[in-house]
């Protein structure tokens, strides 16, 4: 609201400021920090739906690989004091982040409340927030890391809230993420565009891809399906024959770059 910062207060149970602005921790751990003058709808981000099935896919740890690749360029930092990651979504990253520093102050945001929420009920020592990946809940100079997973993000805001030698973990789907998806929804499927570019302010330290195969059931088809923009993209009736298939191998790619502060 003002951009001071922001205190707990035990007895409240809330968040607020020197100009007394007032934010409570609801009840899963997590603070609402998002104005409603700055939603663009109702309920702004992934809804409940998408959620649900990306924390089942989650679960069924399609995504381990990556995971575990954000881990490893984690290592290569050293000891890390406090890290933010952008786009937190329902926390299963965040997590990879924890277990890989312990040591470190975790936190996550996302626009998502139903995100949030889901991410605070099970991630108790990971600090997670609704806010804008354009502006930040978080004071200039004060992270050490800040990793974002596929969600928008603003380089302005990147630059201010990290510190002085801070790095920056973008990753980002590969050109043949999901090509099935593609493959079956469209008549002429078009393979992601390579979003890589420089960042003012910046250095691009190394680059790292990622590619393997899953196999999917007819129930992680449809949850990974739906926890995606082609939920709603595509050709209604090729959807309904995809969503029809028993099982499905499906392509992950991933193209993942570290970057330091210059």
């Amino acid at each position: 609201m003002c951009r001071q910062d922001l205190h707990f207060n035990g007895q409240e149970k809330a968040w607020s400021c020197a100009n007394k602005h007032l934010f409570d921790r609801a009840r899963e751990g997590y603070v609402n920090l998002l104005p409603a003058n700055k939603k663009h709808s109702r309920a702004p981000g992934d809804s409940a739906e998408m959620i649900g099935a990306r924390r089942r896919i989650h679960t069924a740890e399609l995504y381990r690989p990556l995971a575990e690749a954000v881990q490893v360029q984690m290592a290569v930092l050293g000891p890390i004091s406090r890290i933010l990651d952008i786009g937190c979504g329902e926390g299963y990253y965040s997590h990879a982040l924890q277990q890989a520093q312990r040591k470190a102050q975790v936190c996550g945001v996302d626009i998502s409340k139903p995100a949030i929420r889901c991410a605070a009920k099970k991630y108790r020592g990971i600090n997670f927030a609704v806010a804008s990946a354009y502006q930040l809940p978080v004071p200039s100079l004060s992270q050490d890391l800040l990793v974002r997973i596929f969600a928008p993000s603003n380089d302005d805001e990147i630059i201010r809230v990290l510190s002085g030698e801070g790095a920056y973990l973008e990753v980002t789907p590969a050109p043949d993420h999901l090509w099935a998806l593609r493959e079956a929804l469209y008549d002429t499927p078009r393979a992601n565009e390579n979003t890589h570019r420089e960042i003012l302010g910046l250095q691009l330290q190394h680059s790292v891809s990622v590619e393997y195969e899953v196999q999917l059931n007819r129930e992680l088809l449809r949850d990974l399906v739906a926890m995606t923009p082609f939920a709603h993209r595509g050709h209604r009736e090729k959807r309904e024959r995809l969503l029809a298939r028993e099982s499905q191998i499906m392509q992950m790619a991933f193209s993942l770059r570290l970057f330091r502060k210059a």
